[in-house]
């Protein structure tokens, strides 16, 4: 099987697109007390938890994040890694003050509002190291899928060039992506991969940012292009 396959890479986005619009629905429901803080935590944690959920109440999902039926399976698995992944899960998420576009926080231009249940987590250095072990082993697997050996020094130097960051990083999100689907998760150094391709290089998420499978596709071409070239001067 090659590495990162079209349909595979496809079909993997479209599951998580459906699923980060079932959590954000699954957030709503929170707030309107439909669903409990520890209800929510098993949904979205456990795998057996979410696959009972979702196969009782699969037609009530809005449309938007609503899997096809043989797609259940996998779709539960890659929900259940979520909350290790990505969130965490606040019981009592207490008020915040709120103004609008931050515009300004004096007592007449704010209030308080529900803080989110659900708070991206913290990537932490060791998240970091993961992260960067991920990039490694990805360029090394598109290597030998071309029939080329990267070993780890020249991977290294792939990964330290600015220019190849945001490839490097959603081609490594996208072999991630296709391990959770499997129900395997590699915590908060998942979300150090997506903040390195939806988040500027100062720290801020992009406006309006969306994943496609296309900016992978061609994130995988460029790359193999940089370490045919980085084999030839290794030789």
């Amino acid at each position: 099987m090659s590495f990162l396959p079209q349909e595979q890479v496809r079909h993997a986005i479209d599951l998580q697109a459906r699923a980060y619009r079932l959590l954000q629905w699954m957030e709503s429901a929170l707030k309107r007390g439909f669903i409990a803080p520890d209800a929510a935590n098993r949904y979205a944690s456990e795998e057996d938890g979410a696959s009972a959920w979702m196969a009782r109440h699969w037609l009530n999902f809005p449309d938007a994040a609503r899997p096809q039926k043989e797609d259940l399976p996998a779709f539960c698995r890659l929900f259940s890694t979520f909350l290790k992944c990505t969130f965490d899960l606040e019981p009592e998420p207490g008020n915040r003050l709120y103004s609008e576009d931050a515009h300004c926080f004096c007592p007449c231009c704010s209030f308080l509002v529900r803080a989110p249940y659900l708070r991206p987590k913290k990537v932490k250095p060791n998240d970091k190291k993961v992260a960067d072990s991920l990039r490694r082993k990805m360029l090394q697997d598109l290597a030998a899928d071309e029939g080329a050996i990267l070993g780890d020094e020249p991977a290294r130097q792939l990964i330290a060039d600015p220019a190849l960051r945001e490839p490097i990083g959603l081609c490594t999100y996208a072999s991630d992506l296709l391990q959770r689907l499997e129900g395997s998760s590699q915590g908060a150094a998942s979300l150090a991969l997506w903040r390195s391709f939806a988040w500027t290089i100062e720290g801020s998420p992009k406006h309006g940012f969306q994943l496609s499978a296309d900016s992978i596709l061609e994130a995988k071409a460029l790359l193999w292009v940089r370490i045919r070239e980085h084999i030839g001067d290794e030789t």
